[in-house]
């Protein structure tokens, strides 16, 4: 035990976790039927409705198509679409688009357009706006790409940004709303790659091939400037997939896969997407994928989106063991500041102990300090993150809900960078 405890410790002066709020993780999602096993998802989004388009990166054989009588003579790629709800949209799922039947299409990246319909990229090598009412195409444009592009990401101007997965292959082009040409952003982007980010007014690029192991950031004046490298950030994490989260300056980025593992000494974990604060420049809130199979090499964080209100995500896995995608929740805690003076640091036995499912914490701090409150099991695996950011003078309480937790100990733990205090509470339903 107390061997478990120390290394507890230890991961508390670690972390550089600075959630606000927990992200839990609710598991398979849209349901854990047979259907969407070993469904390697390859892209993702959130329309402007709230459905989500996952991308199948395997082919169907055997598909019938809505309406017809008889399945399809060969293999086909599949998107699907489903409601918030986990119900499947009208026209899901897609196996073409403008008349392109998806035999040999494989889905290389979906994002949001400006309007909240789906621009979408194919390995054909096409490019596609989709209406997220009906799955049809309104616009496609062929890409002058040999190997196919990556995943496509569109500036708050309606500038469209794609590139190339392999190294050196094309340019990273800028396309208008009618998918003409504009120009090219970067002459050669370096490294294999699976997707890249714009920032919202289309004069900065988040590049990573994650064969880098790092992220790339360009950056031109204005529209009418050339882009140039300026920096690099995520030093070792071999980044495959990016989101904005709506409403904030977070940009998320995942941290890698057994397959693609980050480099020695870095500080990121696989299966981990990282929330890095572009204002602020600085790593605040991070969420994690549950891996499925933890034996199989292939399965990786391949893609996240966000809902309009940026408290659900929607993790896209790829892995041939795996299922399609997972969905995460943000909730936030109650965290009050109470009229008592504190006269050191204190952590207090929680109340009521046992409980069931909430109880509530309270602690003391006699100076401004940065405060971490976790609570962990008896395996010490992180179950709650409770507080994790800078805290004024004062003394605080904090209600946990343990509704999705099994019975038993649990100890939760108050670091602030100068101490470190834990207690044991009893969960018992």
């Amino acid at each position: 035990m107390l061997k478990k405890f120390t290394l507890i410790l230890t991961v508390v002066l670690l972390s550089a976790t600075l959630s606000k709020a927990q992200w839990t993780n609710v598991g398979i999602w849209p349901d854990t039927s047979k259907t969407w096993k070993a469904q390697c998802n390859n892209a993702i989004a959130v329309d402007g409705d709230g459905k989500i388009w996952l991308g199948k990166y395997s082919n169907v054989a055997g598909f019938t198509p809505p309406g017809a009588t008889k399945p399809l003579s060969k293999s086909v790629y599949l998107t699907y679409v489903f409601n918030p709800d986990g119900t499947q949209a009208s026209f899901s799922p897609i196996f073409q688009i403008m008349g392109d039947t998806m035999y040999t299409i494989t889905q290389r990246g979906f994002r949001t357009n400006i309007d909240g319909d789906i621009v979408f990229a194919t390995g054909w090598p096409s490019m596609y706006i989709v209406d997220r009412k009906t799955g049809l195409g309104k616009k496609r444009v062929l890409l002058p790409s040999a190997h196919g592009p990556n995943g496509p990401c569109v500036a708050g101007n309606g500038t469209i940004f794609i590139g190339t997965v392999f190294q050196g292959e094309r340019p990273v082009e800028m396309y208008d709303q009618n998918l003409q040409l504009i120009g090219n952003a970067i002459g050669v982007a370096p490294g294999f790659s699976r997707t890249f980010e714009v920032s919202k007014d289309g004069n900065t690029i988040y590049w990573a091939g994650y064969t880098n192991g790092k992220v790339y950031v360009y950056s031109r004046a204005d529209e009418f400037s050339s882009f140039a490298l300026k920096d690099s950030i995520m030093i070792g994490a071999p980044v495959e997939s990016f989101a904005w989260r709506p409403n904030t300056n977070e940009l998320w980025m995942s941290g890698g896969s057994s397959n693609d593992k980050p480099l020695p000494g870095s500080k990121w974990t696989m299966g981990t997407w990282y929330a890095y604060d572009v204002v602020k420049k600085q790593i605040v809130d991070s969420l994690k994928m549950t891996f499925t199979d933890p034996t199989k090499p292939n399965e990786r964080p391949r893609g996240l989106a966000f809902s309009k209100d940026g408290n659900t995500a929607y993790i896209a896995q790829f892995g041939t063991s795996n299922w399609m995608c997972q969905k995460l929740v943000k909730k936030g805690t109650d965290v009050k500041q109470i009229d008592q003076i504190p006269t050191g640091y204190e952590l207090s036995q929680n109340y009521p102990n046992p409980f069931n499912p909430t109880t509530n914490i309270q602690f003391s701090i006699p100076e401004q300090r940065f405060v971490s409150l976790k609570v962990y099991n008896t395996l010490g695996q992180e179950v709650a993150t409770l507080v994790n950011e800078i805290k004024n003078v004062g003394t605080y309480r904090v209600d946990f809900d343990a509704s999705r937790l099994s019975s038993g100990v649990y100890m939760y733990i108050l670091s602030t960078g100068k101490i470190v205090m834990s207690k044991k509470m009893l969960l018992m339903k």
